[in-house]
C-alpha cells in the first residue's frame, strides 16, 4: 500500500513513522540488506506486496487470486483467503490497499478486482473492473495514491511502437471508476537504466513511500531499483545485487523499511529481504 497526504503533502498512515526529508540524490533505504528470510512454500510465485492501514503485510501469487498475510520477520503465512468461489484465476501482477479497507488486485492485462479482507480460509466476493489497458501495455505493478484517491498502475512493456522506449505509469481514479486519459508519469527507459547503471529497465513493481511521497520502481529483469520524487523526477537508482533473482514486489513497512519479495527461480527459493531506512 502507498499513501500520500491530501494536497500532495506526504502523510504517514496510522502507526507509520514520520521520517525526515531525504537528502537530494540519496536513497531512502540502506544499500545493504538488514534481514533476509525464506517465504513459506505456499507462495513460491509471489508477485506483489501491500501493507494494510494497521501495518500488516499482504502478498499474492501469480496465477490464483489467493491473498496471504505474511509475517515479515519470518516469512511464515499468518492466514490466507481467496477471491471468488471458485477462486479467480489470472496473471496477477500487483496489489494495493486503499483508504477505507478496499483491496485491489490487477492482472497483466489490466483486469482489476476490488474486494475486502476475509477470515482465514474464506472465499470473499469481489467486483471486477475493466481498465482498458489490455491494448495499451503489459501491466506489472500497482500502488495507492491517497492524494488523488487513485491507483497507480505500472506498465512493464508498452504495446504501441511509439512508446516502447518509455516507462509509463497510469492513474485509475476510485472516484470516477475510470483510467485517466493521460499517463500519470512517462519516463524514458534510457534515463531509468542510466540511474540504476543497467542496460534497460522493465518495471516489475511500483510502491509509493508514505513519508516522503517518493515512488519506488523495481525491475526484476535488470535486478534494479529507481526512486522518483513526488513530481516524477528521477532521484536515484541502483542495482539490487545477485541475491535478488526475481524481485516482484515491494512494500514500505510502518517503520520506514523497504521489504522486497523475490519469487522462486531455478536457482533460488522465494524470499523477503528488508532494507532499513537510512539514518535509523
Amino acid at each position: 500500500m502507498a499513501l500520500i497526504g491530501a494536497c500532495g503533502a506526504p502523510a504517514p498512515a496510522a502507526g507509520q513513522r514520520k521520517a525526515e526529508a531525504p537528502a537530494a540524490g540519496e536513497s531512502l533505504f540502506a544499500a545493504a540488506a538488514s534481514a533476509r528470510v525464506p517465504l513459506s512454500g505456499a507462495i513460491p510465485e509471489i508477485s506483489g506486496l501491500a501493507v494494510t492501514a494497521d501495518g500488516r503485510l499482504l502478498g499474492h501469487d501469480d496465477e490464483r487470486a489467493v491473498i496471504r498475510e505474511i509475517a515479515p520477520a519470518t516469512g511464515e503465512i499468518v492466514r490466507s483467503f481467496a477471491i471468488g468461489d471458485p477462486v479467480v484465476k489470472g496473471d496477477f501482477e500487483g496489489i494495493a490497499v486503499a483508504d477505507g479497507g478496499d483491496i485491489y488486485l490487477i492482472t497483466s492485462t489490466g483486469a482489476l478486482y476490488r474486494f475486502r479482507e476475509g477470515a482465514n480460509g474464506a472465499h470473499v466476493p469481489y467486483t471486477a473492473v475493466e481498465t482498458r489497458l489490455a491494448t495499451v501495455c503489459e501491466v506489472e505493478g500497482l500502488a495507492y495514491l491517497r492524494a488523488a484517491d487513485s491507483l497507480i498502475v505500472a506498465c512493464k512493456e508498452m504495446l504501441g511502437r511509439s512508446m516502447r522506449s518509455s516507462v509509463v505509469l497510469f492513474s485509475w481514479s476510485r472516484r470516477t471508476g475510470r483510467l485517466d486519459a493521460r499517463p500519470w508519469r512517462t519516463l524514458p527507459v534510457a534515463d531509468l537504466a542510466a540511474a540504476a547503471r543497467v542496460d534497460s529497465f522493465h518495471p516489475s513493481s511500483v510502491e509509493i513511500d508514505p513519508a516522503s511521497g517518493r515512488v519506488v520502481l523495481l525491475a526484476a529483469r535488470e535486478k534494479a531499483m529507481v526512486e522518483l520524487g513526488p513530481d516524477g523526477a528521477i532521484v536515484t537508482g541502483r542495482r539490487l545485487g545477485g541475491r535478488h533473482d526475481q524481485a516482484e514486489g515491494a512494500a514500505v513497512m510502518p517503520d520506514g523499511a523497504l521489504v522486497i519479495a523475490d519469487e522462486a527461480t531455478k536457482n533460488s527459493s522465494a524470499q523477503l529481504t528488508r532494507y532499513a531506512r537510512r539514518n535509523d
